[in-house]
């Protein structure tokens, strides 16, 4: 799907994506693993004061372990947060592209990371000086291991904010807050 058409459909999409979100949270053990659903859901919020971004990125421990394991060619766990950060952090700043306003690349930090049984909370940050409308995000998490991954980013500007859908081939889209 194109993201013009996905920007129509976005009010459908956050149902859709806060009824997975549910879903997800309730999932215990091997039903998790063995989940149907592929869904990340990711929060981005901009801070004027300090002219940062912060984002918050949740997605099933299963799938993202599947995925750093495939890339490292060996078991990755997030029981193991000295081999797991850094490894999350090189596939989520592929993944999760930024641009300014200005198309400059923005960079992820990492900020640390949040384990449930089923989900796992990834936290990052960047430096954006000037504000994030206009600024341009693409969202592949997972979509390399799962045809129907979708990828939720909830973008807030104090009272503005924006939700963008990315299904596969989706692209870049402009961030384009309303109140």
């Amino acid at each position: 799907m194109k993201p013009h058409v996905l920007r129509r459909c976005s009010r459908l999409a956050i149902i859709v994506c806060a009824m997975a979100s549910l879903l997800l949270g309730t999932m215990r053990g091997a039903d998790a693993a063995a989940s149907p659903l592929h869904l990340s859901v990711t929060e981005a919020n901009y801070d004027r004061a300090q002219g940062r971004i912060a984002f918050t990125i949740r997605i099933q421990v299963a799938d993202l372990e599947g995925a750093l394991s495939e890339r490292a060619h060996r078991k990755i766990s997030v029981a193991d947060p000295g081999e797991f950060a850094p490894l999350a952090l090189e596939y989520v700043r592929e993944a999760l592209r930024l641009k300014s306003p200005r198309s400059e690349p923005l960079r992820l930090e990492w900020a640390g990371l949040d384990v449930t049984k089923t989900q796992v909370f990834l936290f990052f940050e960047t430096a954006l000086i000037g504000g994030i409308q206009g600024a341009h995000i693409a969202n592949t998490l997972l979509q390399e291991r799962f045809p129907d991954q979708i990828n939720s980013v909830q973008v807030r500007d104090g009272a503005l904010k924006q939700t963008i859908v990315f299904a596969h081939d989706a692209g870049e889209t402009a961030v384009d807050l309303k109140p």
